[in-house]
């Protein structure tokens, strides 16, 4: 046996930034001059106007209740009250206040439309659906209700029915940047990068400054593997917005990926002071820490990233290579086994596991493993390779060639594959067998630039000529 063979994931990737359309406010009866000393249900109303457009939110609710206090059925305060709300993140609130203008008014547009997009952002998409259609009803070709459509159709899964609604909107108003920067979300999650990158183009066209298309233009170039133009575009939404945490994360991948590991982690050390709840910058970072061989750090940021999020498997997975590459095989087991009890299915922590059980000479436990990973991946090499290590050394030797064999025809370039099976083949007295996999083995770590590989092949193959 020469070595067994442990996987772990990428970087994680950020989030998307969906656009919802600002709420439609009513100011009709913003009409009269204002009093110094507001008497009336509608001079409160006038004042809280002023107010919210001055972004004094709290005196502008005061205002507003005391103008819903004077007049009770003040329909257009309650509408506007909800808006209040919803921007200072009490949609709840907003909730209740349209649904009482609506009580007030059934045929009240703005009301509908507005607590269709305070229910999206509470995360009820049925609601929502239903308010935006009675909206719809009302006034049926207004481009905000089919970009608020759009939204809900990407978020259950229903991408074309999405982009047909933001095509809608962009056919109402062709200037409207929501759309197009919605459009390109789902286009991106469909896999159309070119036609994603074209909308953030149109939508930054129309809004220079519009740190979301940036953001999410940025995420496209990557994907095509334009690094430098995603770089630059996350360049652009870090200058516009300096405290743009997820900019930094995703600047963070792209560097990663140039291999530009120092800007890398420099900028996951800005995520980490920014929003020091960011489970993923501390796991994205734990990555990196742990190839550059700063396993305790490694190890420190992985437990950090579980105790945000306690449901991130992939930490524990990778949290228990490091520990086993330190020689903790207790913990190893213990992280690879957390991950099987959060993802049942999850294929390289039982391949994991099987390796420390293997380690530890608990050989039964690693096969119990290897046959369960080969269950769910039975097409994975690597999993037939450490089975063929397992059961060679239980002497199993006919049943760990065969798992050669079939690590070797899916994955016909790995030369530790073949040295393997050489040296069991040497050890069963098949030299010729033997020589030609060894040979093969040769040339491929020599193609592979693997000196070290290939100078200990050679010595073997001298001792089974």
């Amino acid at each position: 046996m020469i070595s067994a063979a442990i996987g772990h994931p990428q970087a994680i990737a950020s989030s998307r930034e969906n656009s919802q359309p600002l709420p439609l406010q009513i100011a009709r009866q913003v009409t009269k001059s204002p009093t110094a000393t507001p008497r009336s249900a509608r001079d409160y109303y006038n004042r809280a106007m002023r107010r919210y457009r001055s972004q004094d939110r709290s005196g502008a609710i005061a205002d507003f209740n005391r103008a819903i206090e004077l007049e009770p059925n003040f329909v257009d305060a309650y509408n506007n009250r909800g808006i209040i709300r919803g921007a200072s993140g009490d949609n709840l609130g907003a909730i209740g206040d349209y649904t009482r203008a609506i009580a007030l008014n059934p045929k009240f547009f703005e009301a509908y439309a507005n607590r269709g997009f305070a229910r999206l952002s509470t995360g009820d998409r049925i609601g929502a659906m239903a308010d935006l259609q009675t909206a719809s009803e009302i006034k049926p070709n207004d481009p905000q209700l089919a970009i608020g459509r759009g939204i809900i159709m990407t978020q259950t899964g229903d991408k074309q029915g999405a982009i047909a609604s933001y095509n809608q909107a962009i056919q109402l108003s062709p200037r409207s940047v929501d759309a197009y920067y919605n459009r390109g979300l789902a286009k991106l999650d469909l896999g159309d990068r070119q036609g994603a990158i074209a909308d953030y183009n149109k939508a930054i066209e129309l809004r220079p400054n519009y740190i979301n298309a940036y953001n999410s233009r940025g995420k496209a170039k990557d994907l095509t593997g334009d690094r430098q133009g995603a770089i630059a575009d996350f360049d652009r939404a870090i200058q516009l917005d300096p405290n743009r945490s997820n900019a930094y994360l995703n600047r963070a991948i792209a560097k990663n990926s140039l291999g530009d590991r120092t800007g890398a982690v420099s900028d996951y050390n800005r995520v980490a002071s920014l929003n020091p709840k960011d489970a993923i910058s501390y796991f994205n970072r734990a990555v990196i820490l742990a190839e550059s061989g700063d396993r305790a750090k490694a190890i420190s940021d992985y437990t950090t990233a579980l105790k945000l999020n306690p449901q991130l498997a992939e930490a524990y997975n990778n949290r228990g290579i490091v520990y086993f590459t330190m020689g903790n095989r207790s913990a190893a087991i213990a992280d690879y086994s957390e991950v099987i009890r959060l993802k049942p299915d999850y294929a390289v922590a039982y391949l994991n596991r099987g390796i420390a059980f293997y380690s530890a000479e608990e050989y039964q436990k690693a096969l119990l493993d290897y046959d369960r990973a080969i269950a769910l991946q039975p097409n994975n090499g690597d999993i037939y390779f450490n089975r063929g290590i397992t059961k060679a050394r239980m002497r199993e030797y006919q049943q760990a060639l065969a798992d050669y064999n079939t690590a070797i025809r899916l994955q016909p370039d790995r030369a530790i594959v073949y040295a393997n099976r050489g040296l069991l083949q040497a050890q069963l007295q098949a030299k010729p067998a033997a020589s030609e996999d060894l040979k093969t083995a040769a040339k491929l770590f020599q193609a592979q630039n693997n000196p070290a590989g290939y100078d200990s092949v050679m010595r073997k193959l001298e001792k089974i000529k």
